[in-house]
């Protein structure tokens, strides 16, 4: 998972209230605060760094509290952007809601709004980023039994092939057996192999026929030197 640190960054163009903040929330060793002191200077380190909390005023000069939280959204549609308004700009402060901001504060605030707002958003991040982790673990997860899948269809394929070649020879061994047993005469191969050299002929058309064999793989060097040799001294 990401590092449990919450980045956060404090912007309010009164330097006293904004230092009042950034010690208040400093005591949780969880956030990793940062601060602004206009919405200028808010846009550009947002820009810079992606920030999980925004705590911004609402009217400030040069950039307002709108503009901060356009550029936040823009830059990470997840991160959680807190309002702090006056009375007088309460609306506006709703209006911020509905284009994305978490939550508004109205001054005058106690601290423990701020604290409660600040544990409430920390809380929502921190399930987001849980939800965002097991959503890659399952990702990674169904990668791996794909890969694992293909690996099996693969050795399936290569087992299949390896099976049609051994019957195929098999069946290759089995047809030779059936033409040994079943010579033109009928008589059994033991009868050919008691038949003396001076049928040279006959010899050298078996041999011819047991370097076939052996060629094709059937009969084996060993195998087919004792059987040529039978052929030539007879049994």
């Amino acid at each position: 998972m990401k590092d449990d640190k919450i980045s956060t960054l404090i912007v309010d163009d009164d330097k006293t209230l904004c230092k009042m903040l950034e010690d208040l929330l400093t005591k949780d060793a969880h956030l990793n605060i940062i601060s602004a002191h206009d919405g200028l200077d808010a846009t550009k380190k947002i820009k810079e760094k992606k920030f999980d909390l925004i705590l911004t005023d609402l009217m400030m000069p040069g950039a307002d509290g709108m503009e901060v939280l356009k550029t936040a959204k823009e830059v990470d549609e997840n991160a959680h952007v807190i309002i702090i308004t006056g009375f007088a700009s309460l609306e506006t402060a709703m209006e911020a809601v509905r284009k994305g901001a978490y939550d508004y504060i109205t001054k005058p605030f106690k601290l423990e709004e701020i604290k409660l707002a600040v544990q409430n958003a920390c809380e929502k991040i921190r399930l987001v980023r849980q939800n965002e982790f097991l959503i890659d673990s399952l990702k990674q997860a169904h990668e791996e039994l794909e890969a694992l899948q293909e690996s099996r269809d693969a050795l399936d394929v290569e087992v299949d092939t390896i099976n049609g070649k051994m019957e195929e020879r098999q069946e290759k061994l089995a047809e030779n057996i059936v033409n040994l047993q079943t010579l033109p005469s009928g008589l059994p191969p033991s009868y050919y192999l008691r038949r003396r050299r001076n049928d040279k002929g006959y010899v050298l058309v078996e041999i011819e026929k047991l370097g076939k064999l052996r060629a094709e793989g059937i009969l084996t060097e060993e195998e087919f030197q004792s059987c040529k040799n039978k052929f030539l001294r007879g049994i």
